[in-house]
């Protein structure tokens, strides 16, 4: 029943889904920085990553040097949540007000030359020109199947999307910045949060899909100091040539991101 309902939305939606298909190839041979919302990215200056075109998830638009970067694309893929009442994904689960969705639109509208891939379901809040909406698939390609095939999912959370992505846009080498659970040790909670992150044992995160993932794109994570038991791995330092130097939340986001994200549930922002 679920697979007919989705194959009926694919299709009354296909006008708006299309878009996508532009962007296919459309960097064909070249190299690019996925960003995550780790907490590595506060040992890191975004300055040092203005060299490619970068494709950040989450709220990497939020951080002050966002504008330094040639952030050609953005991703967030979270279902319905650029509406104002949106539930939890943790428990308690309940439905609170969504500020962040509100800091997020302006983002939107202030970088036009950056184009926002967003989930469907928020297509009837959301109307920008800069936004493509994704659903399920890409129309016209085989990629998505191909994983399915193997039995992942390439749209479950934001990791494997970005990736997905750089694939169709036809990348073939992909630096990830800012995902911690790549490195190891690995850490968890995010660069807006306040604290270094805590160290946590994720030995196994995404193997088979990573394994997959190769067969398009050649991947290398970008660490503090470690190392990485599931990607090749690069230090900053070695990357950059500079140093490392960390920076609480409040020096790289504005206090009125912080007071925004403040409000979601279960961020340590203060």
């Amino acid at each position: 029943m679920r697979d007919s309902l989705n194959k009926v939305i694919s299709s009354v939606a296909f006008p708006v889904l299309r878009k996508v298909n532009t962007y296919r190839n459309i960097h064909k041979g070249e190299s690019c920085y996925l960003m995550g919302d780790g907490a590595s990215v506060k040992w890191f200056d975004l300055r040092a990553f203005n060299d490619k075109i970068s494709i950040p998830v989450g709220y990497i638009p939020f951080h002050n040097d966002f504008h330094v970067l040639n952030a050609r694309y953005c991703l967030l893929m979270e279902t319905f949540w650029f509406y104002p009442l949106v539930q939890t994904y943790h428990p308690p689960i309940k439905k609170i007000r969504n500020h962040v969705q509100e800091r997020y639109r302006e983002v939107i509208k202030n970088n036009r030359d950056t184009e926002f891939f967003i989930n469907l379901s928020n297509y009837p809040v959301v109307w920008d020109k800069n936004v493509t909406y994704l659903f399920k698939d890409i129309p016209g390609s085989n990629l998505v199947q191909y994983f399915l095939s193997k039995g992942l999912n390439p749209f479950h959370g934001s990791l494997r999307a970005s990736i997905l992505m750089a694939i169709h846009f036809g990348f073939d080498h992909a630096f990830l910045v800012g995902y911690d659970y790549t490195h190891t040790p690995s850490r968890i909670l995010h660069w807006y949060e306040k604290g270094e992150g805590l160290i946590k044992d994720l030995s196994n995160y995404e193997k088979e899909f990573f394994d997959i993932a190769k067969e398009f794109i050649d991947l290398t994570t970008v660490t503090v100091e470690g190392g990485s038991d599931k990607l090749n791995y690069i230090s900053y330092k070695d990357l950059t040539g500079q140093e490392t130097s960390f920076k609480e939340n409040i020096d790289i986001i504005n206090m009125r991101y912080l007071k925004s994200l403040s409000t979601w549930h279960n961020y340590k922002i203060f």
